[in-house]
């Protein structure tokens, strides 16, 4: 059955990163009434898998970390980091929320040890230069910020090659620093997808790139994930999905966990459905709990 080749969108933003509609139909894919392959969203909000994987499932996301720190931040987010099916976790999440005034730091990484690093190298370059930019009135030198921290991160990891990416959400911007290992995609208003980091795999090295985007009023939401997510669900299953647990209806008197941790509990266990063998770490940022000027 064929379907449509997505939408690239005139946007100019990032470089060579350009917005793509994804399908927006309901839960369907390309315009026609085959259903986008994810969990059942109900009514109330309550999400099913088949029995053919319910088990499997519920098995693998026994040891589920999740963080769940909802509209209580610049920018409400949910994080999940699961195993998957592999033996031992070689990736880690690191957040950084409410410390620094209009900025919280969301980052993925190769290992526990080079996340600790990350996060408290980043948590001082970042208070650092909030402060200085602040008193002198300017913007914020972000390509200095990536220098700093990645160079000093080469003599302490010991190696060129680790990889990490860093999404830094403020009022006004959103900050990438992509070192490989996760993707990074805003979904904006009517389902328009623009990657922020891609995952590199290279042989010698790995390429240090950093992208800022202006946050706009139409954008809704990132994703941000390793290639446990990203290897077996689309942009589109993904945007349908994150969209129906942020803006879906909710009962009257329903209190229950975030509907950003939901979205990202829900991603990692379609991945796992989906056959997804890698360790599994999802971030999802809802841009529209917080303000923005443009």
């Amino acid at each position: 059955m064929k379907t449509d080749k997505p939408i690239i969108a005139e946007d100019g933003d990032c470089g060579e990163s350009k917005r793509v509609r994804v399908a927006d139909p309901g839960l369907t894919v390309g315009g026609e009434d085959r259903p986008v392959k994810c969990p059942k969203i109900e009514d109330n909000g309550d999400v099913g898998t088949s029995e053919g994987t319910h088990l499997l499932v519920d098995e693998l996301m026994a040891d589920v970390a999740i963080n769940d720190k909802d509209r209580k931040t610049n920018a409400g987010h949910g994080v999940v980091s699961v195993m998957g099916r592999q033996r031992a976790m070689t990736t880690a999440v690191s957040t950084v929320v409410e410390e620094i005034p209009s900025y919280d730091i969301f980052g993925i990484f190769d290992g526990l040890r080079v996340a600790k690093f990350f996060e408290d190298r980043l948590r001082r370059l970042v208070k650092d230069e909030v402060k200085a930019c602040h008193s002198r009135g300017v913007a914020a030198d972000w390509n200095k910020v990536m220098k700093s921290c990645f160079s000093e991160a080469v003599g302490t990891v010991g190696t060129t090659a680790t990889k990490a990416v860093v999404t830094i959400v403020g009022k006004e911007e959103v900050v990438v620093l992509c070192r490989g290992g996760a993707r990074v995609v805003l979904y904006s208003h009517g389902g328009v997808a623009l990657p922020l980091c891609h995952i590199h795999h290279h042989k010698d090295g790995v390429e240090q790139i950093l992208k800022i985007h202006k946050r706009k009023k139409i954008d809704d939401f990132i994703v941000f994930a390793c290639d446990g997510l990203w290897d077996v669900v689309s942009d589109d299953d993904t945007y349908q999905l994150v969209k129906r647990c942020l803006y879906g209806k909710i009962p009257d008197g329903c209190i229950s966990e975030s509907s950003t941790t939901k979205a990202a509990v829900i991603l990692a266990e379609l991945a796992i459905a989906r056959g997804s063998k890698e360790n599994i770490n999802v971030i999802v940022i809802d841009l529209k709990s917080s303000t923005t000027v443009s």
